[in-house]
């Protein structure tokens, strides 16, 4: 007979799941839907997946509309050279799709009907995990992913070819899978080819994901081998050692438009347009000099220095995040000023692309306002000293899972080194994040982290939930 902890959990999944399904479809499925515009990356997964715009107008094609019916053209008309885990999710709902054999343009709607698919079955994967806890932290867990994860800063993306929908998704399935290891107290059998496929899909879904292969290989490590099985060790030994070595082959993979656009915002958008020597700054970059007039100039704008090959070239060859490096390191205060800049936007979930479809009622570039409740209330809250937030959550997670960590259980342990995971991983891609891009998108950059940092705020509410529930069954023992 399943206990009342058990009997509760099935409701509250069930009750989250069904919660979560309603409000995406509504989002994503039911007119007017909600998407983002492409800004010009789609073709990045278009391209292998087989489609291109059905639209003529560029004007109506990038930025300012959110378009919902595709050409079905061969796989892989256009090859960019950007591998993404995106590609195989825009393959299935191509599969998925009756225009693929009857005809017809592909009804992007089927592409988010499959993200919101994986996305429920995530969080209810991750919410089953959480059965043995008090119910009250249940219904805390409950409840907060719901709210979180269903709002149309992290759910616009759905409704479109960009590549950090499977970033989100692989991510929450990953915490499933790590959440139900730390419940057992071990990973193991298919979790364990569970718990590798989704970091590799995570990983191989955005180039700046790679860099986090290292630190989930040694998660995946760490709670096979700190089990009651620890014969999983070795395999989870070759395991991890594949891992990162699919995030080296993975990182260097990345296009060469795409480094040198990314290293070329970092030069011209950020450190010469903000620096009070500019000239001198040209020469310890090793940069020619005549190249100070493209200060301020935007990679991603038409007629930038980058269309001419023969500056690519030389760019490339003098430029590098090694001399970027070199120069914070001589100008520690420019970097604390980088950073600065970066963190008024760290809390931001809203790329200002048009959310809607073309029509009288959405005019060019219209943000919707329905289910943005947490991407308002986290920006009002946290963004006037984004910085010092981040590093209140990162920084106060990591003192409270390092200090516990001695006298916790052995599940116990396991838990607070999947915390200290996500706080390496949110803590790396925000550093890593300011050193390599200079957008002003910088909420799609950091889009996977935000996500990470949202889970640590769920935890941290259910660990609270669940440290009151046992101490008030302890007085209530006495």
């Amino acid at each position: 007979m399943p206990g009342p902890r058990e009997t509760a959990n099935r409701r509250i999944v069930v009750g989250a799941v069904a919660a979560a399904l309603t409000v995406l479809a509504l989002e994503l499925l039911v007119p007017p839907v909600i998407g983002l515009a492409d800004n010009g990356d789609y073709h990045r997964v278009m391209g292998y997946a087989g489609f291109d715009h059905s639209v003529v107008e560029r004007a109506d094609r990038y930025f300012a509309f959110l378009q919902t019916r595709y050409r079905i053209l061969p796989v892989g008309w256009f090859r960019s050279g950007y591998l993404t885990s995106e590609t195989g999710l825009a393959l299935a709902a191509r599969l998925a799709s009756p225009a693929s054999w009857r005809g017809g343009l592909f009804d992007l709607r089927l592409l988010a009907a499959l993200h919101l698919a994986l996305l429920a079955l995530g969080l209810g994967l991750l919410l089953r995990a959480c059965r043995e806890l008090p119910v009250p932290a249940q219904a805390t867990a409950a409840t907060l992913l719901v709210f979180f994860f269903t709002d149309v800063g992290y759910t616009a993306p759905f409704n479109s070819f960009y590549s950090q929908t499977a970033s989100l998704l692989f991510l929450i399935l990953l915490a499933a899978v790590t959440a139900e290891a730390v419940r057992r107290g071990r990973l193991d059998g298919p979790l364990l080819a569970a718990y590798f496929f989704c970091a590799a899909a995570f990983v191989g879904s955005k180039p700046q994901e790679a860099i986090q292969g290292p630190v989930l290989a040694l998660l995946g490590f760490r709670l096979a081998g700190g089990g009651l099985r620890a014969a999983w060790r070795k395999p989870a030994l070759w395991l991890a050692l594949a891992l990162c070595a699919f995030a080296a082959w993975y990182g260097r993979q990345t296009p060469v438009t795409l480094r040198s656009a990314a290293l070329y915002q970092v030069v011209f958008y950020e450190i010469l347009p903000h620096s009070p020597t500019p000239a001198a700054d040209v020469g310890e970059l090793g940069l020619d000099p005549a190249w100070l007039k493209y200060s301020g100039t935007d990679a991603f704008r038409p007629g930038t220095a980058l269309a001419d090959p023969a500056f690519v070239s030389r760019f490339l060859d003098n430029a590098g995040y090694g001399k970027v490096g070199r120069l914070y390191l001589r100008h520690p205060g420019r970097f604390a000023e980088r950073l600065d800049r970066a963190s008024r936007r760290v809390w931001s979930l809203r790329p200002s692309y048009g959310n809607l479809e073309k029509s009288d009622a959405h005019p060019a570039l219209t943000l919707t306002d329905r289910f943005a409740v947490w991407s308002r209330l986290r920006l009002r809250l946290f963004g006037p000293h984004g910085l010092l937030w981040l590093a209140i959550l990162l920084g106060g997670n990591a003192a409270l899972a390092l200090g516990t960590y001695r006298r916790a259980s052995g599940r116990g342990r396991m838990f607070r080194d999947g915390l200290l995971a996500a706080i390496a991983m949110s803590g790396t891609a925000f550093f890593v994040c300011v050193f390599t891009n200079a957008t002003p998108d910088f909420s799609r950059v950091f889009y996977a982290a935000e996500a990470v940092c949202d889970l640590l705020l769920v935890a941290d509410a259910t660990w609270i939930v669940v440290a009151i529930a046992t101490a008030a069954g302890a007085a209530g023992r006495r």
